[in-house]
């Protein structure tokens, strides 16, 4: 099994990416502000008004020197007075990523670690917890839970590919207001100057 740095190495070498660059860990985030009654999101599409807090991109793709591999995929959502809440709730929800024209993910059920009865599906977290906390009560983290999941097999984004995370529910689970943040972290590799300056 290759490790995380030789599968970017492959992946970059096969599109014909420049496979040297500095190693990093990665962490990308995308929120949608008041989403509007749907039961759609899609994450990494637009990035129009979002301040720095809100998204660490201006683009769905990576510059011509970076790449990374997705590992842990979060999701938070807020309340419109800033509490942190519950994702999801009740309601059945499927994740999918779509990297270039392929989904490379495809609806992945999404009902662990998530809501007031949501069950965890590792050993890294408790079960679904009360919501409602503020954030800043010395409990919030470990009764209000945002939805997260770690892959086991490594998603590759390379560079200048478009992508984007699509989340699916049965209802309309999201309303007009509050915020819903999608953040994606793993390894990855961005521009390093060496000795070329």
């Amino acid at each position: 099994m290759a490790s995380q740095p030789q599968k970017l190495a492959y992946v970059d070498g096969k599109l014909g990416a420049p496979t040297s660059g500095q190693q990093t860990t990665r962490i990308l985030f995308n929120t949608i502000e008041a989403p509007g009654t749907t039961s759609t999101l899609v994450f990494f599409r637009n990035f129009q008004g979002l301040t720095s807090g809100q998204t660490n991109l201006t683009q769905n793709k990576l510059d011509s020197m970076e790449s990374m591999i997705i590992k842990t995929i979060s999701l938070y959502n807020y309340a419109p007075e800033g509490n942190l809440r519950n994702f999801g709730g009740a309601v059945q929800q499927t994740l999918s990523i779509i990297v270039g024209n392929q989904t490379v993910v495809k609806q992945l059920p999404i009902q662990f670690n998530q809501g007031t009865n949501g069950q965890a599906f590792d050993r890294l977290h408790e079960n679904g917890g009360a919501e409602g906390q503020a954030l800043g009560a010395s409990d919030v983290l470990q009764n209000t839970l945002p939805c997260e999941i770690r892959l086991l097999t490594d998603i590759v984004i390379p560079p200048q590919v478009a992508f984007e995370v699509r989340i699916d529910s049965n209802s309309a689970a999201y309303t007009a207001a509050g915020a819903v943040t999608c953040v994606l972290s793993g390894y990855g590799k961005i521009f390093s100057a060496g000795n070329s300056f």
